[in-house]
C-alpha cells in the first residue's frame, strides 16, 4: 500500500514543481508569454532552464515509478521491501529536483540513481 501513498505523493510533488518552474518562467518572460502558445522557444535564465530539465526529469521518472508501483500493487507483490524501495524513491526524487536546481554535482546524478535502483526493484518485485 506504501507504493500508492507514494505515487499520489509523487504525483503532488510533480505539481508543485510544475507550479514553481511556471513562476521563474513568468518572471523571465512576463506572465503574457507563458499564457502564450509558446511557438518560440525563448531564452529562460540559468535556474529556470535548470527546473524545466528537473521537471522533465521528475516526470520520465513518474511513469517508470508508477508503473512499477500499480505493477506491485496489481499482482499483490507488496512487502517490506517494496514499501521501502517506494520510500526511497520518493526521497531520491525530493532530493533531486533541489540539487538539479542548485546545480550539485554528483549529488543530483546519486540521487538519480537511488531512485531509478528503487524502482527497478518495484518492477522485480512484481516480476517474482
Amino acid at each position: 500500500m506504501a507504493e500508492i501513498i507514494v505515487l499520489c505523493l509523487s504525483a503532488l510533488l510533480y505539481v508543485a514543481i510544475m507550479l514553481f518552474t511556471s513562476r521563474l518562467q513568468d518572471r523571465d518572460m512576463g506572465h503574457e508569454y507563458n499564457l502564450s502558445p509558446r511557438d518560440a522557444e525563448p531564452s529562460y535564465a540559468t535556474d529556470t532552464g535548470r527546473m524545466q530539465r528537473a521537471m522533465r526529469n521528475h516526470l520520465d521518472n513518474f511513469v517508470l515509478f508508477s508503473a512499477a508501483a500499480l505493477a506491485v500493487y496489481v499482482t499483490d507483490s507488496d512487502f517490506w521491501l517494496t514499501d521501502l524501495c517506494a520510500w526511497i524513491y520518493l526521497l531520491a526524487r525530493l532530493a533531486y529536483v533541489p540539487a538539479y536546481y542548485l546545480g550539485l554535482a554528483p549529488w543530483r546524478s546519486i540521487f538519480f540513481m537511488c531512485g531509478l535502483v528503487a524502482t527497478l526493484v518495484l518492477f522485480l518485485a512484481a516480476l517474482f
